[in-house]
Parts: structure tokens; C-alpha cells; sequence
């Protein structure tokens, strides 16, 4: 995902070899085992990298790079397709049991269950005796991989020091390649970056802490932290580390050349910088996505397979508040399109948590409640829906709340409550 901003296609052929850096972006929370999903594009196609296989179903997991998109099937086969150059769609025969992917300019790498990593393409080289990865991301020329043990392994090109993983290194939890630097993410939330930093790119910002997830681009950098907020360095020259105002809620980043794109937890895409391909116009509609690649200059985004219908009476979505005694029990009705059986909620999901209430919000009271001990799940095939019967505490009294659905595949739905 990584050339430079040189707009004209014809040049980018010329300049790629030199310009173009890393692929994918940090994607945390994955979603649940057993939920999949259809993959989708926008931005650039000239090298068909748009061009979903027909019939390609089953998927948990994608990276976008420079010219070429990867998909993970469930059954832990990898899919590929877009520019092959130098072999980099063209997926080993008989590899299976495959658990995460990474794209980089010109190879492609997968970790296997058993902890090896296979690449192909160019840069195909892995260290001899590298066991006991979790996970990788390629860079333009260079690919970087986590052990278990939360030490970090780089190889490849290392003409500006990306591979020099810095002595003592451990505890890392997330790794990210870039075009000729590499990022990591520590268990205490802290960043450490090498390699160039042309554009202050490995510069991490002062006083930086509570990263969950980590992405690193083009001479530019990003971090998502805890509370949903996103935080960019180093080269600006398109906006693509111009965070917009206001953006909260985030739960995954990825970047490509010189866009920028954030997936919400409503699962609804947010993108800037670069967008002279539209690759940071973002369909009008897309809202069930679970993952989110940027490619040099294309994403791609993963569809959940549970579409959501929206919440159905009583309860209402936000803005409106929903006001009820405290201690009854309230259906929450919704549908997934279809009968995706009982384990559709993510752990220890739903929970409510207090939020502020506000005398000009707009109220709506709730008329059926329903006589129950604790908290159900129940599914209607003849209407197709979900019931999730929530018991509320007689103790929530003069709160308001906010009920968090968050669903197997990451995705959440909110509504809002008063008590009385």
C-alpha cells in the first residue's frame, strides 16, 4: 500500500521500486472464530486487485498490498489475486493452516497454526529456524515477525535500518512494517519505532501511551489508542495523518501510500489523505464491516456475514433514550439476517455501563416489558428474529445507560436507557 504521491499511473510503474513501503495496518480484536465474511473494494483497480474471485465466501481475514489483495478462508486456506509481478498472488500449492496474512509490495507471507511463516513472491526468504511466530507484516522490501515470546525478527532490505530490531526489544505485543521503517507496539501500551525517519516517521510523539494498535506507512505512522482515538506522524503532505476531528469509537486502523483509514466499532469505515483513486471514498451504506486494508492505492474492507437489521420496537437506537423502571426486563430485538444460531455475542457481552443523562434528549418509553428472572437469548425463525431478554437492576434507579451489543464478529449496537 505505499507509493508515493507521484498522481500519474504512468509514473508509478517507474517510481515503485523506490517509493512504494508497507502494506498492511495493525487489526486488532479480531473477530470470533465462526464468523466470516465477503470482501470488498474501492479506489484503484488497474491491476484487478479489485476483482473479488467469484464465489469467494468463508473469510475471516485480508491484507491489501501494493497492487494485490489476500484473503484467509475459515478453513485456513489463503485466496490471492491483483498484480503478480514477481509471484506474489501465486499461493503455494497445498498450503493450509494458515491463521494471519500480510501483503507487502511484492510478496505475500502467512503464519502458519503451527508457528512457521511461509512467503511468496519477492523477498520470499524467511531466516532459516524462525518457529514460534504469531504474527507478520511486510514492508516494501523488509518483513517483520512477533514470536510468543514477544521478541521481534526482521529480514530483507535493510538500507535504512528497518531490520535493526533494537537490542533488549521484548514484551511486544504488535509489529507494523513500513516503507523503510518498522513500528512496535509493548504490552504497556508504549510505541518504539526504527529505520527512516526522513519525516519524523519514528519519531513517536512525547508522553504517547495506551496504544492498542499500531499501523505504519509511507514515512508516516499511526496509533490507536484505548479510549477509540487515533494519533498520526510524520509526513502530511495529503492529509493522511490528519486525524479528523472528532473521530472516536475506532477499533482498528490500517494504512496504505498516503490514506489513512479507521474502522469504527459500529463497524462503519472512516478515511482520509490521498484520494485521487478513491480510495479514501468510502461506500455510501458500508456498515457492517469487520476489517479494513489499505492498499498503495486501494482498500478493502471484510463484510461481516450477520446483517444487521437494526433494533426493532420497543427498544429504539440513539439519539433516542429509552425510559423504563428500573429491575423490569426488556426485549432487545434485532435480526443477523437469518439463523446465525446462539453464540452470536462476543465474551462477556452485552454489559451496560452509566453514561451522563441529558435533559434535552429525546425519550420514548417502554411499553412491553416482559417477566423474566435473568438474562436470554431466544430466536423466532418465522419472523426472523433475535431476543435478547435484558434483566435491569431495581438499583439502577435515576441512572441512564448504555447497553453495548457487541456481536462475534466485533461489531457493536448501542441503545440508550433511563431509570426511574
Amino acid at each position: 500500500m505505499k507509493t508515493s504521491h507521484e498522481f500519474a499511473r504512468a509514473r508509478l510503474r517507474a517510481l515503485v521500486l523506490i517509493l512504494v513501503g508497507p502494506w498492511l495496518a495493525a487489526v486488532p480484536g479480531p473477530a470470533q472464530a465462526g464468523v466470516t465474511g465477503t470482501v470488498v473494494g474501492w479506489g484503484n483497480n488497474d491491476d484487478g486487485q479489485l476483482n473479488v474471485p467469484a464465489g469467494l465466501s468463508d473469510v475471516v481475514a485480508i491484507a491489501a498490498g501494493g497492487f494485490h489483495t489476500v484473503a484467509l478462508r475459515s478453513d485456513g486456506t489463503v485466496v490471492a489475486w491483483g498484480y503478480n509481478h514477481a509471484g506474489q498472488t501465486d499461493v503455494p500449492a497445498g498450503l493450509t493452516g494458515v491463521k494471519a496474512v500480510a501483503a507487502g509490495l511484492f510478496n505475500t507471507a502467512a503464519v502458519k497454526t503451527d508457528g512457521t511463516v511461509v512467503v511468496w513472491g519477492g523477498a520470499s526468504d524467511v531466516p532459516a529456524g524462525l518457529t514460534g511466530v504469531k504474527a507478520v507484516d511486510c514492508g516494501t522490501f523488509h518483513t517483520v515477525a512477533l514470536k510468543r515470546d514477544g521478541t521481534v525478527v526482521a529480514w530483507g532490505w535493510n538500507g535504512l535500518g528497518q531490520t535493526d530490531v533494537p537490542a533488549g526489544l521484548n514484551n511486544v505485543r504488535a509489529i507494523a512494517a513500513g516503507d523503510g521503517h518498522t513500528v512496535a507496539l509493548k504490552e504497556d501500551g508504549t510505541v518504539v519505532a526504527w529505520g527512516d525517519n526522513s519525516q519524523g516517521q519514528t519519531t513517536v510523539p512525547v508522553g504517547l501511551s495506551g496504544v492498542q494498535a499500531i499501523a505504519a506507512g509511507y514515512k508516516y505512522t499511526a496509533a490507536l489508542k484505548v479510549d477509540g482515538t487515533v494519533v498520526a506522524w510524520g509526513d502530511n503532505s495529503q492529509g493522511q495523518t490528519s486525524v479528523p476531528a472528532g473521530l472516536n469509537n475506532v477499533r482498528a486502523i490500517s494504512i496504505g501510500t498516503l490514506h489513512t483509514v479507521a474502522l469504527k466499532r459500529d463497524g462503519t469505515v472512516v478515511a482520509w489523505g490521498w484520494n485521487e483513486t478513491g480510495q479514501a471514498s468510502v461506500p455510501v451504506g458500508l456498515h457492517n464491516a469487520m476489517r479494513v486494508a489499505a492498499g498503495a492505492h486501494f482498500t478493502v474492507a471484510l463484510k461481516s456475514s450477520y446483517e444487521f437489521g437494526g433494533l426493532r420496537g420497543p427498544v429504539n437506537a440513539p439519539p433516542v433514550v429509552n425510559t423504563l423502571e428500573a429491575g423490569a426486563a426488556v426485549p432487545v430485538r434485532f435480526s443477523l439476517g437469518g439463523n446465525q444460531g446462539s453464540d452470536i455475542f462476543a465474551g462477556n457481552y452485552p454489559r451496560s455501563r452509566t453514561v451522563p443523562c441529558r435533559a434535552d434528549a429525546k425519550t420514548d418509553e417502554i411499553e412491553h416489558a416482559v417477566d423474566v428472572d435473568d438474562n436470554s437469548l431466544r430466536y423466532d425463525p418465522a419472523a426472523d428474529l433475535y431476543t435478547y431478554f435484558w434483566k435491569t437492576a431495581s438499583n439502577w434507579s435515576g441512572q441512564c445507560r448504555r447497553l453495548v451489543l457487541r456481536f462475534a464478529d466485533g461489531i457493536e449496537r448501542t441503545a440508550l436507557f433511563q431509570f426511574r
